[in-house]
């Protein structure tokens, strides 16, 4: 009998233990709960049935209390389970997880899943993150980068994003490529050292210099050498931007190359015309008197009384015809000076010439070389022609020293008729190339300065334009003379 109450004074003992271990799980779970209510984040329990065992009050707050109710219903408003649920399926372990889901309200929650243990039943603990502001800041990120994308890759104007210190390129736009001659292959990674793409590398420090004081960088004018090896002449515009945490910087070019080009032209012309209207108004006005000297002298010279000064005679008459054939120059500068155009050959023009153009040099040991191609006539007024022609081949021959060649050449070249004349001589500095054509610039010892400004002002009246190529081993002047039928349709 004692045996049989202390076995029931145990039981006793040991359901008591029990309910009070029971209470203090109670408790700890209350209190669980408790803690998980005022996290700000989803916290929810998924029975193996899709019902909710628990919510904490922020997901009573979005949801309303769904204690009871299946997950599918309070998501997705449906009556059934969903075909592929993204938490979990009946009958499986439950296993750690994580994903993003979207409600029916466009909503969209990034979900932690863990197992757990409620009650002796395994149910799913999910925290549950609403990210919707987030995607959303994301999404307008993404267009927003995309319309960057779109503005900067699409942008006529060539850009470039390259490192701040190194000049490091990050990325260029099709316009930046097609500028340079460059494929996207060849200049993404590289530095602008690399590519030797700065000509004067001062002038980019000088750059850096004054966008770190400034920020940014407006018109700033620079030589760019291109991957061809030109060098050509672009406005810089920079601004320092920040990707990814690293200063970078925004460049904008654009080739003034030509309008630098245009503008000597302009100066060029300008000078042209003011010579050409001084040519105009006091030309004949001097060789009037030039003539009638120059006829007495050739009296006083037939004079026997002064036969000892013939040679005096003979040098003043030689002096005051250079001084007459200067002042014939002088005149085919002015500006409005009429010619008579008609449909000519100039293979037939070139041909007339060359015997003369031939024993000149042959006393000179150099030779003319003719390379004509078939040719269409053209608008051109002939005496004009000639003496451009003239001025260019004796040009070619006295810039040689010695022996050489002189090839007088016609060309299509995209339906432009071209006129060239080149030679072997040492070539002309660079840094008188602009000077080339200005009235009275020459390098001879005695020249005029007026043979090339009279072969510009004659290409001028024909339409045509004059380009240069030199080096050390001589110089070639084309002459491209516009196509007959954009002539005609002009006309």
């Amino acid at each position: 009998m004692k045996d049989e109450n202390k076995t029931k004074q145990q039981l006793i003992a040991e359901l008591v233990e029990n309910r009070q271990r029971a209470e203090v799980l109670e408790a700890e779970r209350q209190r669980l709960f408790l803690i998980l209510d005022e996290l700000p984040a989803q916290v929810y329990l998924i029975a193996p049935d899709y019902s909710f065992r628990y919510s904490n009050r922020f997901f009573q707050e979005r949801f309303g209390n769904s204690e009871g109710k299946p997950c599918y219903m309070v998501y997705h408003r449906r009556t059934e389970p969903c075909e592929q649920c993204t938490t979990f399926q009946v009958g499986e372990n439950i296993k750690c997880g994580q994903g993003e889901f979207t409600d029916s309200d466009g909503n969209t929650y990034q979900y932690y899943d863990h197992p757990f243990t409620d009650h002796g039943t395994e149910v799913l603990l999910s925290f549950g993150l609403d990210i919707t502001m987030q995607k959303k800041a994301e999404a307008a990120l993404l267009q927003s980068q995309e319309k960057f994308s779109k503005a900067f890759h699409c942008n006529p104007s060539p850009m470039s994003i390259t490192t701040l210190k190194e000049g490091r390129y990050i990325e260029v736009n099709d316009a930046y490529l097609k500028a340079t001659g460059y494929k996207q292959n060849e200049i993404i990674g590289r530095s602008v050292h690399e590519l030797g793409i700065w000509s004067v590398p001062e002038k980019r420090v000088f750059m850096l210099k004054q966008i770190k004081e400034q920020g940014s960088i407006r018109g700033f004018e620079s030589e760019i050498r291109i991957k061809s090896g030109e060098i050509r002449t672009f406005i810089i515009s920079g601004e320092i931007i920040n990707l990814d945490g690293k200063v970078h910087l925004l460049n904008s070019i654009r080739d003034i190359t030509n309008v630098k080009q245009i503008e000597v032209e302009m100066t060029r012309l300008d000078r042209l015309n003011v010579v050409g209207e001084m040519a105009a108004s006091i030309g004949h006005e001097i060789r009037n008197p030039m003539t009638t000297v120059r006829g007495f002298l050739q009296i006083l010279r037939e004079n026997k009384d002064y036969q000892q000064e013939i040679e005096y005679f003979d040098l003043m008459i030689e002096e005051l015809d250079r001084a007459n054939s200067i002042i014939t120059e002088f005149l085919s500068l002015a500006k409005n000076k009429m010619v008579e155009l008609n449909l000519t050959s100039l293979n037939t023009i070139i041909g007339k010439l060359w015997p003369l153009v031939q024993a000149k040099a042959m006393s000179r040991d150099q030779h003319i070389k003719v390379e004509l191609d078939d040719v269409p006539d053209l608008l051109l007024d002939t005496k004009e022609i000639r003496q451009l022609i003239l001025n260019l081949v004796n040009n070619g021959m006295e810039s040689m020293s010695s022996a050489g060649d002189v090839t007088i050449r016609t060309v299509v070249d995209q339906k432009e008729v071209v006129l060239s004349v080149q030679d072997q001589g040492h070539g002309i500095d660079c840094d008188l190339l602009d000077k080339i054509g200005t009235p009275f610039f020459t390098t001879k010892d005695r020249g005029t300065g007026l043979g090339l400004a009279v072969c510009y002002r004659i290409a001028a009246r024909h339409n045509a334009k004059i380009n240069i190529e030199t080096s050390p081993t001589g110089t070639t002047f084309y002459v491209r003379f516009p196509s007959p039928l954009d002539v005609a349709s002009e006309l």
